[in-house]
């Protein structure tokens, strides 16, 4: 029997890039919210790790935007696979989300201590 539909060889990594910056932006709208959210408890402190947190975040965007059919289209420029290779990008999204995880739990704390 044969594939009725011819494969398409960018069509995973267009999803895969598709799904970091989605991860990307997610975490942009995430640390802002909880930079917003924390400073009423940590105080003005919290801007400048908020701030840290959305421009990795941003970079994450950045870095994923050389992805999915653009490089399909031009195999002579770098693939996302070769993005994901070295770990750069799940490296950042982790200490973006174990950061953003510990300054709640800082300002869940001191919400329990008076």
């Amino acid at each position: 029997m044969t594939d009725p539909l011819p494969r398409d060889p960018g069509l995973p990594q267009e999803r895969t890039a598709l799904a970091w910056r989605r991860t990307g932006l997610a975490l942009v709208a995430g640390a802002l919210g909880i930079g917003r959210l924390t400073m009423e408890t940590l105080g003005t402190g919290v801007l400048l790790p908020a701030g840290i947190a959305a421009a990795l975040a941003l970079w994450v965007v950045g870095v994923t935007l050389r992805g999915g059919r653009y490089a399909a289209a031009h195999p002579d420029e770098p693939h996302f696979d070769r993005v994901l290779v070295d770990g750069r990008v799940p490296g950042v999204v982790t200490a973006i989300v174990v950061g953003l995880a510990l300054g709640e739990l800082a300002s869940a704390s001191a919400q329990l201590i008076p």
